[in-house]
């Protein structure tokens, strides 16, 4: 509680911000207290992935729209922003680079010359949106799909419109068009009239978890990585930075991520992704599967990416622990209602037994009590 309490006075952190790396650096000065060598490794990042996803939902739509006029540019441009579009969802950006106009950062604390378990968790809060209204968030998953199956639609109308010139075809590309100007619509409020998250559960209770599991592990004589990263929100660029940094010190190695560990029923992922879905690693699985406990589930997590998802598509041995609600999603994601205040310890200090007692079991250190 101490720890969440500390994490609630640095009040929202928004990717690649002052205020981010503020608490970067206090994590450092903890994990120094913990007797671990540490590192804090910068890196550039977009403060937000919105002006990106703009170049997406407004390039959809000029080539559906010019169709009938420009058949071979719109479907030249759109094919180009579909090839674009699935490389950015699947955690191998190549638009948002040109938006990285921040400086964000990664702190590293390492405890033995070879870690046995890499800990992650991300320390930036996000900036809700209309479409994160609690009264309209639903199944983020649908609005993804939605997302690409408008841009597949356009694409594949656009083309077509190079060979076949009918009014019903191009009457086909509208519609998706409309849908995709409103999520640009919707964004470009964001941007403009919406402010960050508290964070306090995405991700104050990830942080919390790893720094207690980092205490444990040390107490139990187990090496370990643990990694907080900066400007997850914004596109997962911690966690790519980490991998273009430490590809080989990560090579199989278990890397276990927490994420919005602090409400509702303690989950293990088994798949995770936005456009492709890539399984968790199976022998992590199996292994928290054998401890034979009734309070955590194991299901697939279909939102947005986290940090392990750029690991399992670069074939990582990764594992992401989220806490889900009743209708599948985190509790109170990327709303106001993301407090310190709402986070129940409770379920974090459950999180840190289990993975200490999966730990011990696998790693060696002290015997299970």
């Amino acid at each position: 509680m101490d720890i969440l309490q500390k994490i609630a006075s640095f009040g929202p952190r928004p990717s690649a911000s002052e205020r981010e790396r503020e608490f970067l650096l206090f994590l450092k000065g903890t994990l120094d207290s913990l007797g671990l060598a540490t590192s804090l490794e910068t890196f550039r990042a977009p403060a937000t992935y919105t002006w990106a996803y703009l170049v997406f939902f407004l390039g959809f739509p000029q080539a559906g729209l010019l169709s009938p006029f420009f058949p071979s540019w719109a479907a030249a441009s759109s094919v180009v922003l579909l090839v674009l579009l699935y490389f950015e969802l699947a955690t191998f950006p190549v638009v948002s680079l040109l938006f990285r106009t921040r400086t964000s950062a990664n702190v590293l604390g390492k405890y033995g010359e070879n870690p046995e378990v890499v800990l992650l968790a991300h320390v930036d809060s996000a900036t809700p949106s209309i479409f994160f209204h609690p009264k309209f968030v639903v199944h983020p998953r649908v609005s993804l799909l939605l997302f690409i199956f408008a841009a597949c639609l356009v694409a594949g109308v656009s083309v077509l419109s190079v060979f076949v010139r009918t009014s019903f075809l191009h009457l086909t590309a509208f519609v998706p068009s409309l849908y995709l100007l409103f999520l640009a619509f919707g964004h470009v409020h964001r941007e403009f009239f919406m402010s960050p998250s508290p964070g306090g559960n995405d991700n104050g209770s990830g942080v919390a978890a790893a720094l207690k599991t980092a205490q444990m592990l040390k107490e139990a004589g187990i090496p370990f990585l643990v990694v907080f990263t900066g400007a997850e929100e914004s596109g997962t660029w911690g966690s790519c930075n980490l991998v273009a940094r430490h590809r080989t010190e990560l090579s199989g190695k278990p890397i276990l991520n927490f994420d919005n560990v602090g409400i509702g029923t303690l989950t293990a992922a088994t798949k995770e992704g936005m456009w492709r879905v890539y399984p968790a690693a199976r022998d992590l699985l199996r292994e928290f599967q054998a401890l034979r406990v009734s309070d955590l589930a194991f299901q697939p997590y279909l939102g947005l990416s986290t940090d392990a998802t750029p690991l399992l598509a670069r074939g990582f041995k990764a594992l992401t622990f989220i806490a889900l609600g009743k209708n599948g999603l985190p509790v109170n994601w990327h709303w106001y209602t993301d407090t310190v205040e709402a986070v129940n310890v409770k379920n974090i200090e459950r999180l840190v037994e289990l993975v200490m007692l999966w730990a011990r079991e696998h790693h060696g250190g002290v015997s299970k009590p």
